[in-house]
């Protein structure tokens, strides 16, 4: 491969000497060009790859996937970073990426937006000369998680033999799909406010509210300022609802929307010089909150920014 787009497979493999016949080859050639490479996977397949790479195990960069990108959002950000950094204009190379998703005990929700973030790579990462592949071990991978690889990825590989998917899907298209599950209903005690009015008495609420529910003052200070960030998206002519849900706060902003969002906007960083068409605002909303959920319809968008409180922050972290 030699182009200036994203390129984007699956590698579906079944034991050890699949990953590695698929793995070796793709790092190696990497690093006997001089490309970038960055590797993040589980710790086993990391030292089955250095030890099978010999000479070449320090040519390449690696990172368990655990602690490379923990939310959907922070992922998408580390990897376009880490082609910033690495990428070297006009040298005909790749930056390569071989990144492989953690999928053991995730929520079914979490599920969803993990699989989401691999289909909007495709969307978020298009226009660098990224090569990425994405491991998916069947041993622990369902059959359902193999099904949606393919509807995510454009291709398979398998060793060195790249396999269009028959069953890829426009990015946008499965976005709309991922995003046409119904929200949980929003409790009966949940305290609402209207978006009208002083956005200096709609910060007190929030703070004040979000400490009421279990968030210390600094994660309540951090609420608004994704708050702030996400009511460009709306008119006032809203509402904002707060509520507590396992160990969380849950907030949700309602209103007509403002403009037309891109299902993508807020995976990749803001660009300093210029902005983007990716949600430069809801991008730090993303970074702040442990997961934001957004549903349009009717000429109505709601925003649900779930911030987790100190404990649950802390489990999740580790």
């Amino acid at each position: 491969m030699n182009n200036e787009d994203f390129r984007h497979d699956a590698a579906v493999y079944t034991d050890e000497d699949e990953f590695l016949a698929m793995a070796v080859p793709f790092v190696a050639d990497g690093v006997r060009l001089g490309e970038p490479v960055l590797v993040t996977t589980t710790p086993n397949n990391i030292t089955l790859l250095r030890d099978a790479l010999g000479e070449d195990a320090d040519g390449f960069d690696h990172a368990e996937t655990a602690y490379f990108g923990r939310r959907p959002p922070e992922r998408a950000t580390e990897f376009f970073r880490y082609w910033q950094r690495k990428n070297r204009s006009g040298t005909g190379r790749n930056v390569r990426v071989l990144a492989e998703p953690l999928w053991a005990g995730r929520t079914e929700s979490d599920v969803r937006a993990w699989r989401r973030m691999e289909s909007g790579l495709n969307v978020v990462l298009s226009g660098t000369n990224v090569w990425m592949i994405c491991p998916y071990d069947t041993r622990v991978v369902s059959e359902e998680g193999i099904a949606h690889a393919l509807k995510t990825h454009p291709a398979d590989v398998r060793g060195t033999r790249s396999i269009p998917s028959p069953d890829y899907v426009d990015p946008h298209e499965y976005a709309h799909a991922c995003d046409s599950v119904p929200l949980p209903q929003r409790p009966a005690a949940a305290v609402v406010l209207s978006l009208r009015g002083d956005l200096n008495a709609l910060r007190r609420f929030i703070v004040s509210r979000a400490i009421d529910l279990g968030l210390d003052e600094e994660r309540a200070a951090m609420l608004t300022v994704a708050v702030g960030e996400t009511l460009a998206f709306l008119r006032d002519d809203g509402h904002v609802a707060l509520w507590p849900c396992d160990g969380a706060v849950v907030c949700e902003l309602s209103g007509a929307s403002a403009a037309d969002l891109d299902p993508y906007a807020g995976f990749r960083p803001p660009e300093v010089r210029a902005p983007t068409e990716f949600g430069d605002g809801l991008w730090i909303t993303r970074q702040i909150c442990e997961s934001v959920d957004v549903r349009v319809g009717q000429g109505v968008t709601v925003f649900r920014l779930r911030m987790a409180g100190p404990r649950t922050a802390e489990l999740v972290r580790w």
